[in-house]
């Protein structure tokens, strides 16, 4: 004369989920090698996602087929509005892969993530 209740599950998986979100539709190969390229930024900071952003123009399709906003967001300390921030202020849409930006855009984001473009103080 109980209920029936479902599976518990984990909470780190829906938080992990949050964290490294999946593209819909992708078979569980391409997932985990999304997510090994997320895991590369995750571990190495803004150097590991310069070297992302590197294999993809120079035509590594696991690390082109990765939204740079969930790249951004996989730097240790970066927030949802962080990632923001940085695509709008190196001009790029939010909906962009990592393969699909142009030279220039790779070269802002560079430039906003790495800090570089704030003045040094003066005191």
């Amino acid at each position: 004369m109980g209920t029936r209740r479902g599976p518990v599950q984990d909470p780190r998986d829906e938080h992990d989920a949050a964290l490294y979100p999946t593209e819909p539709g992708l078979d569980a190969e391409a997932a985990h090698r999304q997510a090994l390229v997320l895991s590369e930024v995750a571990a190495e900071g803004p150097v590991g996602l310069f070297r992302v952003l590197r294999r993809a123009a120079s035509g590594d399709e696991d690390a082109a087929a990765v939204p740079v906003s969930s790249l951004i967001r996989a730097i240790p300390g970066a927030t949802l509005l962080d990632s923001h921030d940085f695509l709008l202020r190196a001009h790029i849409p939010p909906s962009s892969r990592a393969g699909d930006l142009t030279p220039g855009q790779r070269v802002a984001l560079v430039y906003v993530v790495d800090g570089t473009h704030m003045a040094p103080d003066l005191l």
